[in-house]
């Protein structure tokens, strides 16, 4: 906060602030163009300061932290363990900010999640102990990863390039237990991300032998070494959990005024793929508790006023599927969600340094992206903010779109994702009538946006190390983009 200003007096500007943003929830009936246009130029010097001074408390050291403590309890998937454990430490720490706190149990589903594994690989006829002896190197497969559904294993076996018995085979395609018969675990190298890493792989069938995911750069040092004639041997342990349980979704309110109404912060809470999920999406359920402990503590210190509505910060249980639950809850009070901000591959980037916002041809959006997008604009390239941005058509797959359903009748809420990556490569996707980037990259084809991805998506490499360490300003961007945004779009209340 600049010393020049008091509190007092930056409270003061902060209400100004918001009573002189006009609402835009509801004005899908005016054009894009029209929204752009009211929303952008109209806010004053001042109180671009104050918000600059409010944004200042989002904290980037805090969510990467936060990032890696939810890696750290493991894939956090649909009802296993390290949902309900990531789930319990983050409805403690919204606790911990002053929020209001639930846990909403979700509907049973089957679950698997890997504790600990190992896969090694051992040169020469002697096999594999507990202890080698000093003249055999052991190499550890680093970039190993068990398929979803495999089972618990401890064993070893002869490295096969082909299925045979007693062996562990070597295979590029995707395995069945026909392919694979005789065999006493698989490793699988055909499923790899940009980046090189394994992807994380789904079983189908019945399975009695583990499966891991193997780089191909592994999986091609392996090929040399029996090519050249050398007896390859495997050591493989797998511990696995699986079960049928509820998930956990913790959903945090910071009490507004009116509390009829209420705005909705959200990030699916589980990694999606099974892997590690540092970018997807410990990255956006991060966003969302940095974004509630800041407005929190500006509450309490008076730097803003008490919202006008309930704010509700929300960490899903599973992608997709918490999420049409709570949307199929809130038959009763459906009224009362005003719009949605959620996160999703928040943290990271690729091959650019870009915020985008999505979607911005839904006509029930229109007014928030048009907020969203007065904040980008007014901020653009200040300290903590994007120096490029855009509104982006439709993408789907991720959780704003289950708030938009397609069903004739059905109720279709504001709601909108802010991300820096998509998906795990670039693509080029038409601009939107009305609504152009801002400060776009020279030399782009006239008419397009090139979206940016994350090579590690879905993959083994999305650890922090690979992808939120390496860029905490990308969440930063997100937390305040969405914090301002939310503040303009209650100014009218």
């Amino acid at each position: 906060m600049p010393r020049s200003c008091s509190r007092r007096s930056v409270r003061r500007a902060c209400v100004a602030l918001l009573v002189a943003c006009p609402l835009l929830i509801g004005s899908s009936a005016r054009t894009a163009a029209q929204d752009v246009k009211a929303a952008a130029p109209s806010t004053p010097r001042k109180a671009i300061a104050i918000e600059q001074a409010l944004a200042a408390g989002i904290d980037e050291t805090r969510m990467v932290k936060t990032v890696r403590r939810l890696v750290g309890f493991g894939p956090r998937m649909y009802g296993t363990p390290s949902n309900h454990e990531a789930a319990a430490w983050l409805a403690a720490s919204f606790r911990e900010a002053g929020l209001e706190v639930t846990v909403r149990k979700d509907s049973p589903r089957d679950w698997y999640q890997p504790i600990a594994w190992a896969v090694r690989a051992v040169g020469g006829n002697a096999p594999v102990t507990s202890t080698i002896a000093p003249r055999v190197k052991a190499d550890v497969l680093e970039t190993t990863w068990p398929s979803s559904g495999s089972p618990s294993a401890k064993g070893e076996g002869t490295l096969s390039i082909d299925a045979a018995p007693g062996a562990v085979c070597l295979v590029s395609k995707n395995p069945t237990p026909d392919t694979t018969a005789g065999c006493v675990a698989v490793l699988f190298d055909g499923r790899a991300s940009v980046s090189g890493w394994p992807g994380v792989g789904r079983l189908r069938g019945t399975w009695t032998i583990p499966v891991f995911g193997v780089s191909p750069r592994e999986a091609t040092r392996l090929r040399e070494r029996v090519a050249e004639g050398e007896q390859v041997r495997i050591a493989f342990s797998l511990e696995a959990k699986s079960g049928n349980d509820p998930a956990d979704t913790v959903v945090a309110t910071l009490p507004g005024k009116d509390r009829t109404k209420y705005l909705l912060f959200c990030a699916h809470g589980d990694s999606d793929s099974g892997g590690p999920g540092a970018n997807d999406n410990a990255s956006g359920v991060a966003i969302v508790l940095e974004v509630a402990r800041a407005a929190a503590a500006a509450v309490r210190a008076g730097t803003i006023p008490q919202p006008a509505w309930d704010i509700r910060f929300v960490s899903w249980g599973g992608e997709i599927a918490s999420t049409r639950e709570y949307v199929t809850s809130m038959d009763g009070e459906s009224s009362r969600l005003q719009a949605v901000i959620n996160y999703d591959q928040s943290g990271f980037g690729s091959w650019k340094d870009a915020l985008y916002v999505e979607p911005d041809d839904t006509p029930a959006n229109h007014g928030v992206i048009a907020v969203v997008r007065s904040v980008m604009t007014d901020h653009l390239g200040a300290e903590g903010f994007s120096t490029r941005a855009a509104s982006i058509r439709s993408q789907g797959g991720t959780d704003s779109y289950v708030f938009q359903p397609r069903t004739q009748g059905a109720t279709v809420y504001p709601a909108v994702t802010l991300y820096t990556s998509a998906w795990d490569r670039e693509r080029a996707v038409p601009v939107t009538e009305g609504f152009p980037p801002l400060n776009w990259y020279p030399g782009e084809t006239p008419g397009m946006i090139t979206v940016d991805g994350d090579a590690f998506y879905h993959s083994v490499g999305d650890t922090p190390a690979n992808t939120t360490d390496t860029e905490p300003s990308n969440m930063g961007w997100c937390a305040r983009v969405g914090l301002l945004s939310a503040l303009r779009l209650m100014s009218a209340r």
